[in-house]
């Protein structure tokens, strides 16, 4: 067994800081020159300057060796945050941090919108389009679509419930998907279900390595024949990428593309994705994977303010991307009608003047089964507005979005994808390839959220897992003792390899950002499998 670095004196930590302070922490060094001298074959790596996530068969010795080659710009970028120095923050799975220009505007909005006493009333439509298309002159800015299209909404389970709660259903409609589900998707999932009489079938996932991203696209294939062959009629796909309890990055254009496929002289099928940890983290254009809903966080990976989300409508149809027509959808929550009203009639003797705006012709009805390629109206305006909002709030995701088109929204996903990368090639050599929870040889399913068993393979291993109270107790020492933030998950586990039969386990979930380097892994796995040793050893 591999060993790892040492681990790092723990620091004590006060609880409080003063704004001095923290205006004066310098971003960490680290021993990056010592680090090179790991040999491999690095030289084909180069920096990761835009390149694409590791390769399955590259050795994380050479991952190392590639990261640490664009040191020097990444400490550039970890001075922009004022993360607590004694700590090693990596769950941003639940939560990321806003650098510190995010701060000062979200501070300098907040102050004026006080001063001022100003309202939020608007639209938003200069932050949406800054965020829909990007800034800056990099490519592959912003996240590929209209302005039309983009909500800035509260979070993923708030655009999860603006999605599911906003298509018109039928008694007798079937929603597949999965049992990896967040309780943000689930729960309006249910609500829908209960209240118009839905049918939600649900498809087993795999967990651990092995498994091809066709594979994943397969399973949604098979459930749509098999609801068919039962008489049942297919409406929509609902699933997670990537998965919140592995981290495993589901296909997204794979199952769209089993969505378009399975649609054929049938119902049109929708496509749902609970997209919480893709901002930031991905660099995706969202049109060309042609998703009908994605609900994603803007807290997490892109660091914007808390209660922050990005929610994605496809709103126009680009046929070489979903020639799919837009489905029937009605918003959640608005106070904005888009559009124009009829003709001026009498209703019930009262003022016709005054019932104008209730005989109107509102105009997403009109949206339903659009086969356009140019939008019917501003769907995300229309959600946007919605009585008075938090201005500088929905600023500060802007200035966020911004900061990610500045340094290069690709160079962010293969640093992070990458560092993931090293994070699970770190975790076969010191534990083995079956503690790992997601797969760790395909560069499609990767994401930079890792998720393993740190009892793999010791004395009293399989009962520390299967319970979450040994999980629990190592979170908590990690953060005691070494200053550590993670978190567990609780896993649906085949018993065997196909089984539909799960049980419930309790791993390890590890987030690596732009704020880590190769040797802040070394350092946790490290007291990760010191705790657990004592635990379960």
């Amino acid at each position: 067994m591999n060993s790892l670095v040492p681990s790092t004196t723990d620091v004590a930590v006060p609880t409080t800081y003063s704004a001095e302070e923290i205006g004066s922490w310098t971003p960490k060094r680290r021993g990056f020159l010592k680090m090179l001298g790991v040999t491999g074959g690095i030289a084909a790596l180069g920096p990761l300057a835009g390149c694409g996530s590791a390769e399955a068969n590259t050795s994380s010795a050479e991952l190392r060796t590639a990261l640490l080659a664009d040191a020097g710009f990444w400490t550039t970028v970890q001075s922009r945050f004022v993360l607590n120095p004694g700590k090693l923050f990596m769950n941003i799975g639940t939560a990321g941090s806003m650098p510190r220009v995010v701060l000062d505007k979200f501070t300098a909005d907040n102050l004026d919108y006080a001063v001022e006493s100003r309202n939020g009333y608007s639209s938003f439509i200069t932050q949406r389009t800054a965020i829909a298309r990007g800034t800056g002159t990099l490519a592959g800015a912003g996240f590929g679509v209209d302005p039309d299209e983009m909500v800035v909404s509260y979070n993923t389970s708030d655009g999860m419930c603006h999605a599911l709660l906003g298509i018109v259903w039928e008694r007798g409609d079937v929603v597949i998907t999965t049992n990896q589900e967040h309780p943000g998707g689930d729960v309006p999932l249910a609500i829908a279900r209960d209240r118009y009489g839905l049918i939600v079938r649900r498809v087993v996932l795999p967990v651990g390595n092995g498994t091809t991203p066709q594979q994943y696209a397969d399973l949604f294939g098979r459930e749509i024949d098999a609801a068919r062959a039962a008489g049942q009629r297919v409406r929509a796909l609902m699933w997670s990428s990537p998965t919140f309890l592995t981290g495993t990055m589901l296909p997204i254009r794979r199952i769209v593309d089993v969505a378009i496929a399975k649609s054929t002289g049938n119902t049109p099928i929708i496509t749902i994705c609970d997209g919480a940890h893709l901002p930031g983290m991905m660099a995706y254009n969202y049109a060309e994977l042609g998703v009908d809903f994605m609900a994603g966080a803007a807290h997490k990976w892109q660091c914007a303010p808390g209660s922050t989300g990005i929610l994605i409508i496809r709103n126009k149809v680009r046929p070489t991307f979903n020639p799919l027509p837009l489905p029937a959808y009605f918003p959640v929550t608005t106070s904005s009608l888009s559009g124009t009203a009829g003709a001026v009639l009498s209703i019930d003797g009262r003022d016709a003047g005054a019932q104008k705006i209730m005989v109107g012709t509102t105009p997403w009805a009109s949206r339903a089964g659009s086969t356009s390629a140019t939008a019917v109206f501003d769907i995300g305006g229309v959600i946007q507005s919605c009585g008075s909002k938090h201005v500088p709030l929905i600023g500060a995701v802007a200035e966020a979005c911004k900061m990610w088109d500045e340094i290069g929204r690709k160079k962010i996903e293969t640093y992070t994808l990458t560092m993931a990368a090293y994070t699970k090639r770190r975790i076969v050599e010191i534990w083995n390839e079956g503690a790992l929870y997601c797969p760790n040889d395909s560069e499609e399913l990767n994401s930079a959220l890792t998720c393993f068993d740190p009892f793999f393979g010791l004395a009293r291993g399989v009962e520390a897992i299967n319970t979450s109270t040994t999980s629990g107790q190592l979170v908590t020492r990690l953060s005691t003792e070494d200053n550590i933030v993670i978190r567990n998950t609780t896993v649906p586990t085949p018993v065997s390899r196909g089984s539909n039969t799960t049980v419930n386990r309790f791993p390890m979930r590890i987030s690596t950002h732009v704020w880590h380097d190769p040797d802040d892994v070394d350092r946790a796995l490290t007291a990760i499998r010191r705790i657990a040793v004592s635990l379960a050893g």
